[in-house]
């Protein structure tokens, strides 16, 4: 019988069997859980911090409600943490300067429209004066025109039959006394005919003054030369109705304005005057502050430009959960960030000067912010935000 002379044989190592392997793996499975966490946790927090923390705070929009001029308080209308609305009256201003304001210029039109009559007929009788006037001038022209004419003729006539006789006293025909019995007439036409110009010059530099005279007159009542005069008084009269109605409705407007009303919707922040006391121009006697959903972000200097116009994220707050923003804006500039909203309490007191760029954020959403509220921002996914907001962080 043949016998196999190979008698040794393998032994499987323990350490490497398949099933040890394996077995060993489902004892371990909690610290590979654990680390799966991790693994999980630390890339979500790197992809979605990857701008760091930004500190900011809910804008603030104040409106300050003072006074048109300087006057007394009279009432005040609502109290601090009062809601508002746009154009509700919250304080009056006492008007006892500006009634006496309006009625001074309502009497004032009232005069001027009781006395328009009596202008009209005024200023009607200067036109017509004028009118006469010129007429006058320019008669006695004509007048002395036809008289200087009229004698000139008849000193040639005169002179003709001068002639005439002079011949008939040579040959004998007449006597001396007949032959110069028309020489102090034509001496006296002589000289008074030269004389007509200067009269005539004087009488048309007369009608020239008169025609002025009638011009401006018409130019202030705004009448061209052609136009009828009653209709340019009608309209002179009409326009000075109508700048005395615009003085009543300005002073009455100001009278409007102090009664001092709210120009949006708002809760009253501030009661700074009270009932009885003066109140300037430009010192606020009622602030009021309206709800923002936009939140003003400082980016380190060091990260500028790293953000842009689209990115969103979750500001968070100390005691409410975060509200998810989204960036609407980068100012193109740095500028010193508000001690106020500097990272740490060192920081705030530091005199060091923080640099930043400005991002404006804005709420997406229906969220409960409050004007001023200071915020921690970060861009972010919704898992991490949620599972912060759970933890209380």
């Amino acid at each position: 019988m043949n016998e196999n002379s190979n008698t040794s044989f393998a032994r499987a190592t323990l350490r490497t069997h398949a099933r040890m392997r394996w077995r060993r793996l489902v004892n371990a499975w909690p610290f590979l859980a654990w680390l799966a966490v991790v693994v999980v946790a630390v890339f979500f927090y790197t992809k979605s911090t990857q701008f760091g923390t930004l500190s900011g705070s809910v804008q603030t929009i104040r409106q300050e409600i003072s006074p048109p001029e300087t006057a007394r308080v009279q009432q005040i209308f609502v109290k601090v943490g009062d809601t508002v609305t746009n154009g509700q009256v919250v304080a009056q201003m006492d008007t006892t300067m500006i009634d006496a304001q309006v009625a001074q210029a309502e009497a004032t039109l009232s005069a001027a429209e009781g006395s328009w009559a009596t202008y009209e007929a005024q200023m009607l009788s200067l036109v017509r004066g004028a009118e006469d006037e010129i007429a006058s001038a320019q008669a006695s022209i004509d007048q002395q025109k036809g008289q200087r004419d009229s004698d000139t003729a008849k000193l040639a006539e005169l002179k003709s039959m001068q002639a005439k006789r002079e011949e008939l006293f040579k040959n004998k025909l007449i006597s001396e006394t007949e032959a110069d019995a028309l020489r102090p007439e034509i001496a006296g036409l002589e000289k008074s005919v030269p004389a007509y110009a200067t009269v005539i010059s004087l009488l048309e530099k007369t009608l020239e003054r008169r025609k002025k005279d009638r011009e401006n007159l018409q130019q202030s009542l705004r009448v061209g030369a052609d136009e009828n005069v009653m209709k340019g008084i009608a309209l002179k009269t009409a326009a000075q109705t109508e700048i005395l109605k615009t003085a009543v409705n300005t002073r009455k407007l100001e009278k409007g304005s102090y009664s001092l009303q709210s120009t949006t919707d708002g809760v009253v922040s501030d009661v700074a005057v009270f009932p009885g006391t003066f109140a300037k121009p430009g010192s606020p006697v009622v602030t009021i502050v309206s709800k923002s959903r936009l939140i003003i972000g400082y980016l380190p200097e060091i990260r500028c430009g790293s953000m842009k116009v689209g990115d969103e994220g979750y500001a968070f707050r100390l005691t409410r959960p975060a509200v998810k923003v989204r960036v609407t804006a980068v100012s193109p500039e740095i500028e010193p960030i508000p001690s106020a909203l500097r990272p740490t309490t060192a920081a705030q007191q530091s005199g060091v000067t923080f640099r930043a760029q400005r991002v404006v954020f804005e709420v997406v959403g229906s969220a409960d912010i409050t004007s001023g509220e200071s915020v921690q921002i970060r861009l972010k996914s919704d898992w991490w935000a949620r599972t912060r907001s759970r933890l209380g962080f």
